[in-house]
């Protein structure tokens, strides 16, 4: 028994020592160093890339359109376009509205007028050019000399007129003019009868229209006072025009303005054309008077 059991495991034995073997000698082999495997062949070079075809270039835009007239605005650039392909389309600028300025208004020139001093009286001076010139008197209605119109003589002798004043002007007074006053006489050299008497008129005026009214404080000029009357048969107040007494006899007429140092007369008011003249000739200043002499007659 023992010996069968013997032999039945011999080739196994020589199994395992002959597997064994084999497994030393591959072991041996890698210690050991058998020979160095061929070296492997290298990969072959890989290929390159094509580079990539540059982009067309973007076609330029459209010129910008012009602006309205003025200053023109700036014309809008076209962007280029980018990447391959079709350029981009810009887009056309549109200039910029035009700017129009305003002409700038002229500056209104400054009136440089000056004003008097004030009196002691309260009154305003006479215009600063009053002594440019002489002091002078005229009227529309007639000439230094010449007749006085009917309109303007008297209504109770022939040929009959209207009573109406005259229209007067004159130059400026002499300086400290603050009023004016305008007096009537008949014959000047001779009795010098007194026809009218109006003053404080204001020192601005340089004038005054026909037909001042007959009351002691006209409307025209206002602020001017007037006396009342009684001569050659007029008994109202203010202007009693030429009334020549003889027939066919020529007479001469003199209308008188006067400069006045005062704005008024001052205290009550004269009670009689006279009166009135006193006070204008003591309150005119030196060379403040002008005159213009007129003739009328009476006719049967």
């Amino acid at each position: 028994m023992m010996s069968q059991q013997r032999v039945s495991r011999i080739p196994t034995r020589l199994a395992c020592a002959a597997a064994c073997a084999l497994a030393f000698a591959a072991c041996s082999n890698v210690s050991t160093g058998g020979k160095t495997g061929a070296a492997g062949s290298s990969g072959a070079a890989g290929t390159s890339s094509s580079a990539g075809a540059a982009g067309t270039a973007g076609g330029a835009g459209a010129p910008g359109t012009a602006g309205a007239s003025g200053t023109l605005g700036t014309a809008g650039a076209g962007a280029a376009g980018t990447g391959p392909g079709t350029g981009g389309t810009s887009g056309a600028g549109t200039a910029g509205a035009s700017g129009s300025g305003g002409a700038g208004a002229s500056g209104t020139a400054g009136a440089g007028g000056s004003t008097g001093g004030a009196a002691t009286d309260g009154g305003a001076d006479a215009p600063k050019d009053a002594a440019s010139g002489p002091f002078t008197l005229t009227s529309s209605a007639f000439t230094q000399g010449m007749e006085i119109p009917l309109e303007y003589k008297c209504t109770n002798v022939p040929p009959a007129g209207m009573n109406h004043s005259p229209p007067l002007s004159w130059t400026p007074g002499p300086p400290g003019t603050k009023s004016y006053a305008i007096t009537l006489n008949h014959n000047p050299t001779g009795d010098n009868s007194a026809h009218w008497a109006l003053w404080d008129i204001p020192a601005t005026m340089t004038s005054i229209a026909a037909n001042v009214d007959h009351v002691a404080m006209p409307a025209m000029p206002a602020g001017a006072k007037q006396a009342p009357q009684n001569l050659d048969g007029f008994t109202g107040v203010g202007y009693q025009g030429p009334c020549p007494q003889a027939v066919n006899s020529r007479q001469t007429y003199r209308f008188a303005v006067w400069a006045l140092g005062v704005t008024t007369l001052g205290g009550a008011s004269p009670t009689s054309t006279a009166a009135a003249q006193t006070a204008i000739k003591n309150a005119a200043l030196p060379g403040g008077s002008a005159t213009l002499d007129g003739t009328q007659i009476q006719t049967p």
